[in-house]
């Protein structure tokens, strides 16, 4: 009987040791591709592509990365800026707290660009009736916009929130249907960028 224990135990020790040695390999197709970067190191960002950053590695607590599906550049030009220079795009779809969210990230041709498409894009908004649609704020050394939109939910209005920045030649929009910004803010902040 000890044996056994003894066998069973380097069994398990066995196999924690392999499942560390391959968590670098590269994945099979539908797993999400981590993102180790963070603000510190984001010069790399350029090294990146679309599908890795919307696939965010060090998710805050309670949030659950569920997939992401093909996002086109026609995809870009509808729903955001008919605008020349994208190069590509990805979408990744997150949940908290039974709260859909979502990161979309767009490459452009370079950052000049990716200003003028946040620029673009911010343009295209209507003045509320009252308050105000964009406020200011920043994190992760980046200067961002967070969006105020209306949603009708159970036939009342209820704000909806949505941040965007650029960083280098990448165009980050990050929003959920939820009406409490810090669900929203806290996924942007996790983008590391």
């Amino acid at each position: 009987m000890p044996n056994k224990l003894i066998l069973v135990s380097a069994l398990l020790i066995l196999m924690l040791c392999v499942s560390g040695c391959t968590q670098d390999q590269a994945p099979e197709s539908g797993q999400k591709v981590a993102n180790t970067t963070n603000a510190a190191n984001s010069s790399d960002i350029s090294e990146m592509s679309v599908e890795e950053l919307v696939a965010i590695d060090a998710l805050p607590e309670g949030y659950e990365y569920l997939g992401s599906p093909s996002m086109t550049v026609e995809n870009v030009q509808t729903a955001y800026v008919n605008s020349s220079g994208i190069v590509a795009a990805a979408k990744g779809f997150y949940r908290s707290e039974d709260v859909d969210l979502y990161v979309d990230v767009i490459e452009l041709e370079g950052p000049e660009l990716a200003k003028g498409f946040v620029s673009e894009y911010l343009s295209g908004f209507r003045e509320l009736p009252s308050g105000t649609r964009f406020e200011e704020d920043s994190f992760n050394g980046h200067a961002v916009t967070r969006i105020k939109t209306y949603s009708t939910v159970g036939g009342e209005q209820v704000p909806r929130y949505a941040y965007i920045w650029s960083d280098q030649s990448f165009v980050f929009v990050v929003g959920g249907a939820t009406d409490d910004h810090s669900m929203t803010r806290e996924l942007a902040e996790a983008t590391g960028y």
